[in-house]
């Protein structure tokens, strides 16, 4: 879908100015962090974010979504690629912040 990456910068300015969110990177990817660690990442056309198990499940249901698979075959079980949903994408991105904060020590 063209444009997701507006609606990617338009989210990560979201979170940066009205949460504790900053900008940060992965694996080459625009991102989002929560206290120096990757909760969320633009991936074209989705958004990848870390959920705890409950939550993977739950956005498992939702059309097109799939665990995250950078190197093809194996996929990493907390993370999920969402397609474009200004709703979802906001959503899943405020629950993967707030599990990942819930694991920092």
């Amino acid at each position: 879908m063209s444009g997701t990456i507006e609606h990617f910068e338009s989210l990560r300015s979201e979170f940066i100015n009205d949460y504790d969110a900053t900008k940060g990177s992965i694996f080459g990817h625009k991102g989002l962090k929560v206290q120096g660690k990757i909760f969320a990442f633009y991936n074209e056309p989705n958004l990848v974010v870390k959920l705890k198990k409950e939550d993977v499940e739950e956005a498992l249901k939702v059309v097109g979504t799939q665990n995250f698979d950078p190197m093809g075959g194996k996929p990493m079980k907390e993370w999920v690629e969402i397609p474009y949903d200004q709703k979802q994408w906001f959503d899943y991105g405020l629950k993967g912040m707030m599990y990942v904060k819930s694991l920092i020590k």
